[in-house]
């Protein structure tokens, strides 16, 4: 079983998230038990773990003793962590501790994802974040010091406000402290942000597309000279240092989220949760199941269809023909996806790898969104 549990809490809100989180809460306390609740209600029985992965929000506000607890709970409810092959938690540079990262390591975590975001202090500040570049280095420090080779991080390219020499010496920074990985994610301005307010009424101005994929394209550049190969769009490793969780759920497979907000594929069914903290503690807390989001039963060709075109946004690509062998529903797709393939290939969006296995190019990576709608 691949494993997401979302930790809803927030110190403050950054000026550009629209991803579900709380702050100011007085009742983290009693979170840690009831992502266990939610899975007995959902399936219950004894699993193994593959990859687990605590996003957020930000995990590291429950402490150690909370994290402790939340693991203890789960696996008292049936859920086995001793093969698990890779184990991340996301953290906030601005909440390090010795306790923490000795703790977790003592529990089995055995990656860390730092949430960076840009290495500029006054940019740092303008966007909410509660962390500096100092805290970063202290952040990669510590966790080296307690055993953690296996350390990623995120930045967030087109900033407002960013300049080529400010995103440069970020890189040059972040590569400085040498991560085994590092996520790179273009700017999205999402909707009723305070980043979009101020997009809206002039007060900041954001790369056009032009502008952000040429910052992407340099940045991929950037990154693979110092070995960190892009095997994603966005996420970036050293060989052998790929996100084992997420490679998981892009090549098609189940995963299990618990928490509200967290989503799910198990089988045909894709479940999200209400991003609702208090409507999701009353359901678990009476043994339902919590509101959701979206629901959906997925035929085994859309099924098959979904899971297909994860597997392009891969580097090593994906082969028809051989998807179909794992998926028999997508066996009557082969034809049209191989003839959709050929048509992207001549446009310079797609390239055959190997017989009868392709993936996107870089001008494809730029379009992704378009070659996929191609497919589906």
């Amino acid at each position: 079983m691949n494993l997401y549990v979302h930790i809803p809490f927030c110190l403050s809100k950054c000026r550009y998230c629209a991803l579900y989180s709380e702050s100011g809460r007085n009742d983290i306390a009693s979170y840690p038990t009831l992502p266990a609740k939610e899975y007995l209600i959902r399936n219950g029985g004894k699993a193994k773990v593959k990859t687990a992965y605590f996003g957020g929000g930000t995990p590291g506000i429950l402490g150690y003793d909370g994290l402790k607890n939340l693991v203890k709970s789960l696996k008292e409810a049936g859920i086995d962590f001793s093969e698990v092959s890779e184990w991340t938690v996301e953290l906030n540079p601005a909440i390090i501790s010795k306790e923490l990262l000795s703790g977790l390591h003592k529990l089995g975590v055995n990656r860390l994802s730092f949430g960076v975001q840009i290495m500029d202090d006054k940019i740092l500040a303008s966007l909410g974040r509660r962390h500096n570049v100092a805290d970063v280095r202290n952040a990669f420090k510590l966790a080296r010091t307690y055993g953690y080779e296996n350390i990623g991080l995120d930045l967030i390219a087109g900033l407002p406000n960013v300049t080529n020499e400010i995103w440069h010496k970020t890189l040059d920074k972040a590569i400085a402290l040498n991560p085994m990985h590092m996520s790179v994610y273009g700017l999205i301005v999402e909707p009723h942000t305070p980043l979009a307010d101020d997009i809206e009424n002039g007060v900041l101005t954001q790369p056009d597309d032009d502008e952000q994929m040429d910052i992407i394209a340099q940045t991929a550049s950037i990154l693979e000279s110092h070995g960190l190969n892009r095997y994603e769009i966005s996420n970036y490793a050293h060989n052998g240092s790929e996100c084992k969780h997420n490679l998981a759920c892009w090549r098609g497979e189940d995963y299990l989220g618990l928490g509200p907000a967290a989503a799910s594929r198990i089988f045909l069914e894709r479940r999200t949760n209400a991003p609702n903290i208090d409507q999701w503690k009353k359901a678990v807390e009476n043994g339902l199941l919590p509101p959701t989001e979206n629901l959906e039963t997925l035929t085994l060709e859309d099924d098959a269809t979904e899971r297909f075109v994860y597997g392009l946004r891969l580097k090593e690509g994906i082969s028809p023909s051989q998807f179909a062998i794992s998926y028999p529903a997508a066996r009557p797709l082969v034809e049209k996806w191989e003839s959709a393939l050929q048509k992207l290939t001549k446009e310079g969006i797609a390239q055959q790898l190997s017989k009868g296995r392709w993936s996107l190019t870089q001008r494809g990576i730029e379009v992704a969104d378009s070659a996929i709608e191609t497919l589906l």
